[in-house]
């Protein structure tokens, strides 16, 4: 097969990491597969596309609009016609064994279909049942693909099974740019003259790449760097033993990289770089800020740091609660926190408007793709979706259960195939007879947005320490990326004794940036009321489109201090509240903003009850991503 002029792999300025992580996937197949991750026009595709020079093996592309069928093969219509029998069509990952199984926007394509291709690269077989089909194959190849975070990001059960993770940054050197555009001009001026002109340098390459294989099987491992290996997973506090396996591999491919036939603890440490970054979690101690010892230095400090006549044992968290004010005093700031008394700035007496800090740093929010991807309405750019509707693309075929109103011909004409010879000798009048029964409807899916629903907090609490101008930075980066995947926003604020509707649901994330930068902060705390007016709103959104899943993100340093009523319990209330919201079963995360010296983990509290991903103001943007995901017990 002759292969298509691709830009030379040895022309591509820079990108130096990415580059080794291919060349260490060439030599050893076991080194589990890659991602390149980069924005649009880094080069990231053209790189990978640019490797195929430098192996003799088979190379295949695999589309994001790819169908199971194609994927895994399916019934040889052809023969099947003529000779009446069933016979298998290879598939894609047929087509790439012993290879390189490429996939441009991995993170575009079908996640049941990603996990499919992820069994059998492991597994280096499947079974294939469909079309009357019972056949087990055999197929082993390399996954190399790339990403562009801003499509959506994979959940870390499909990251943790790539080997290798590379992300790449656009190149900021003036020289660098200016020769990254001399070559691209010359390429697309003499595509072949180019070619010719960087034969050498990948032909050196190639040999490298031989050489590193055949002596690949005889590079040792010893029990030392086994221990390394093992200590950099542990410092890297990965899960499971993944990681573990795939460093030894990728140290065996750059040892023999190098032409050596043992492992060296540099080799462990070049590897780390590529297996551990997409797998490493913080550990749980963290969750409390810092160790013990650490924290007591703090509060040490901070005592010192405070006025005399606050210098006294701190009160237990029930005698914290902001005693209820008589309705004759100043309601805009009967919200007083006990922390503001430590220092020497009192919280505001008067309504406050702040402005939005937009140097707050927010990574991209994800949501994490449910086990049964329910219809949905709508339009968007955030995931993929099924679909009653003829749009979106076709990825497989079913049985009708009613009327077929959307044909799927390729399924249709595999089912009806063998029966040809016997149909057509009572039908010699026709090429292709085809029953009722042969009838296969098609299976859409397209992309939708999602329906984010902010209850926000905008008490007098809310306005000390800036805390309002950092969730309306916050806010103001979940709108941006809400505006760039088409989502719909709707916003509730509480605060002094109740609860509104600042934006009903829509699509205008500009009128909603408008109504958040003119939000005041003072009064109480009626988060129970700011609740039940997001039931409200939800219950509204249900009758209008049933088959919405919307998503409450809710911001608060959860110091409840108005109650449903005078006597009623505000916290109480408010947790109450909490677990009537979480029986509607849907993705909800608390934003918690308290701070100061002493923390009452209100918030965290109310977060548990409503079954909620739980997230601290001041470590939000120290998170690699965002995730809100779906609570959903399993039956």
């Amino acid at each position: 097969m002759m292969k298509r002029n691709v830009y030379p792999f040895s022309a591509i300025t820079g990108m130096e990491k990415a580059k080794k992580a291919i060349l260490i996937n060439l030599v050893n197949p076991h080194a589990g597969g890659l991602i390149i991750s980069g924005k649009s026009g880094s080069g990231k595709s053209t790189l990978v596309r640019g490797a195929r020079d430098l192996i003799d093996d088979p190379w295949v592309e695999l589309p994001v609009s790819v169908t199971e069928d194609r994927l895994l093969g399916s019934i040889d219509t052809e023969k099947a016609v003529k000779t009446g029998e069933r016979t298998l069509l290879p598939g894609l990952v047929d087509e790439a064994n012993e290879g390189i199984l490429y996939i441009d926007d991995v993170n575009l394509l079908q996640s049941d279909l990603l996990s499919i291709v992820l069994d059998i690269q492991q597994n280096g077989s499947y079974k294939l049942e469909r079309d009357g089909l019972s056949v087990e194959r055999k197929s082993r190849f390399t996954i190399l693909s790339v990403m562009n975070p801003d499509g959506g990001s994979l959940p870390s059960s499909a990251l943790d099974r790539f080997g290798l993770f590379v992300n790449i940054e656009g190149t900021e050197g003036i020289k660098d740019r200016e020769e990254i555009i001399r070559r691209v001009l010359a390429y697309e001026n003499d595509g072949i003259g180019f070619r010719n002109k960087w034969a050498d340098a990948n032909s050196v390459l190639r040999e490298k790449i031989r050489n590193a294989r055949e002596i690949l099987p005889e590079v040792e491992c010893p029990d030392a760097m086994i221990q390394l290996a093992a200590v950099y997973s542990l410092k890297a506090n990965v899960s499971g033993h993944r990681a573990d396996i795939y460093l030894i591999e990728a140290a065996k491919a750059i040892a023999a990289l190098y032409n050596r036939m043992f492992i060296m603890p540099k080799d462990i440490e070049e590897a780390a770089e590529f297996v551990l970054p997409h797998r490493m979690r913080k550990p749980d101690t963290e969750r409390n800020n810092t160790p013990q010892t650490e924290q007591n230095k703090e509060q040490e400090q901070e005592k010192e740091d405070r006025p005399e006549n606050n210098e006294q044992q701190a009160p237990k968290n029930e005698d914290l609660r902001p005693a209820q004010l008589n309705d004759t005093q100043d309601e805009s700031n009967d919200d007083s926190e006990p922390e503001d008394n430590t220092e020497n700035a009192p919280a505001p007496r008067e309504d406050q408007v702040d402005q939005a800090d937009l140097s707050v740093v927010l990574p991209p929010m994800w949501i994490q793709p449910q086990r049964l991807r329910l219809k949905k309405s709508g339009d968007g750019k955030r995931e993929f979706v099924l679909t009653d509707k003829k749009q979106g693309r076709y990825v497989k075929s079913k049985l009708p259960r009613e009327k077929v109103s959307d044909i799927a011909f390729d399924a249709t004409l595999r089912e009806a195939a063998p029966y040809q010879k016997a149909r057509h000798l009572l039908n010699k009048d026709l090429a292709f007879v085809i029953k009722s029964r042969d009838l296969r409807d098609k299976v859409r899916e397209k992309r939708t947005g999602h329906v984010f629903l902010f209850v926000v907090d905008a008490s007098g609490s809310m306005g000390a320490k800036k805390r309002m101008s950092i969730v309306k930075g916050v806010i103001f980066k979940m709108l941006l990326e809400a505006y760039q995947k088409r989502d719909r926003v709707g916003m509730i604020a509480f605060r002094k004794k109740k609860a509104e509707v600042l934006l009903p649901i829509t699509r205008s994330v500009e009128f909603a940036q408008k109504k958040l930068a003119d939000l005041p902060t003072g009064g109480k705390t009626p988060l129970a009321s700011g609740l039940r007016k997001a039931e409200d709103v939800l219950d509204m959104l249900y009758r209008q489109e049933p088959t919405q899943e919307p998503v409450v993100i809710l911001i608060t340093d959860g110091r409840a201090t108005a109650g449903s009523n005078p006597d009623s319990d505000p916290v109480a209330d408010a947790l109450r509240e909490g677990a009537r919201l979480r029986r509607r079963n849907l993705p909800i995360a608390v934003i918690d903003t308290e701070s100061g010296y002493i923390r009452l983990g209100l918030a965290e509290k109310l977060a548990n009850i409503m079954g909620a991903s739980y997230f601290h103001v001041d470590k939000l943007s120290e998170d690699s991503l965002l995730h809100i995901w779906r609570t959903t017990t399993e039956d």
